[in-house]
């Protein structure tokens, strides 16, 4: 027997519901609605009257639907995952980590993409979610939206960036230190002329770590830093500088230490293009970790892969608590130490499963 037109609606909205597909719009209105679903106007109020009536939903004074905050064993854990509208291996690695994670604790993790830092979906995930991880785009964030955060009832983690110094509790994978495991690796290789590469805009984290560690062991280096403008590609953009700087002859490198995986792919394609071998005429490592590097042709040095996981179940873990004291320990989180992978760009016979070009 087939069900029951009104019920068919009421089940789709309620999977919305508790997807939290409406934590960011309003539930469309019941004209709205019976176009959408292709039924009759009477059809889908009464489906909305369905799920108000077993309390999935509740009128608003204007009589528009609302979804009903479940109480008890039926309460989940609504989440956003607010990151820039772009592709990263960050964001894939972290949404990974939060699914697997929120399996423990019936929480639902939702991606929300914004585009710049006034985009109306930011202030919509704040008011929508229990809790929300943000990944910063590459430009500050403006004052009012500091105030907005701060003053919201929605638990708050930051991630990949360090706003601790801001009130806010921060996770970072890899940290500033990790610049001076690299830079070990490359003086024990003989460098001691070692430059510093960046195409990111807004990206200073490795850059005064980097010429701290240089000045103490006496050593030598460039800053080479080229923001390319946001949602511009950073490999491209990578790969341009180094291209450039060679053919003009202004290419004096030695060892680069390249602030993301991105940077070290344009600049070792770059290499490669003008007849230099990575690993044997420079050497070329990233303080990023991921499958790029590791992938490459030739793999590219980088620090090892740090598990998130742990991570992401101590922030969903504190969100899930009515107490904001919960937070373990300081506002910023990061791994304790971290290792060097070493790989083809400066030990050219590390072991690998791809042959160097």
């Amino acid at each position: 027997m087939r069900p029951i037109k009104y019920l068919e609606v009421a089940e789709r909205l309620e999977a919305r519901v508790r997807r939290g597909d409406y934590n960011l719009i309003e539930i469309p209105a019941e004209r709205e609605l019976a176009v959408e679903t292709g039924v009759s106007y009477a059809t889908a109020r009464k489906a909305v009257q369905h799920l108000v009536e077993n309390g999935v939903l509740s009128r608003l004074p204007n009589g528009r639907a609302t979804p009903v905050a479940f109480t008890g064993s039926e309460r989940q854990l609504q989440v956003a995952f607010l990151t820039p509208a772009w592709e990263s291996e960050v964001y894939s690695r972290w949404s990974r980590a939060l699914t697997n994670a929120a399996k423990a604790n019936n929480t639902l993790i939702r991606r929300v993409l914004f585009v710049h830092w006034d985009d109306p979906a930011i202030l919509a995930s704040i008011q929508g979610f229990d809790g929300v991880f943000i990944v910063p785009e590459p430009v500050p964030p403006p004052e009012t939206l500091i105030k907005t955060l701060r003053e919201s009832d929605s638990k708050i983690v930051v991630i990949e960036s360090d706003w601790s110094n801001l009130g806010f509790r921060s996770v970072v994978t890899n940290p500033e230190f990790c610049t001076h495991r690299l830079l070990e690796h490359l003086a024990s290789l003989g460098h001691t002329k070692i430059d510093y590469f960046n195409v990111q805009p807004d990206y200073y984290r490795f850059l005064q770590p980097w010429r701290l560690w240089l000045e103490a062991q006496g050593f030598k280096g460039k800053a080479f830093d080229f923001p390319v403008k946001p949602y511009e590609d950073t490999t491209t953009a990578a790969y341009t500088v180094v291209n450039k700087r060679i053919a003009t002859g202004e290419f004096k490198s030695e060892a680069i230490l390249c602030a993301t995986d991105t940077a070290a792919c344009g600049a070792v394609s770059a290499l490669l293009d003008n007849g230099l071998r990575p690993g044997y005429d420079i050497s070329v490592c990233t303080a990023d970790y991921g499958a790029k590097s590791a992938l490459f042709n030739p793999s590219i040095t980088s620090i090892g892969e740090v598990n998130v996981l742990p991570f992401a179940t101590v922030c969903l873990n504190w969100m899930a608590d009515s107490f904001k004291s919960a937070w373990p320990g300081p506002l910023l989180l990061q791994p304790g130490d971290v290792t060097v992978v070493e790989r083809q760009t400066t030990v050219p016979k590390a072991r690998n499963h791809r042959k160097l070009k």
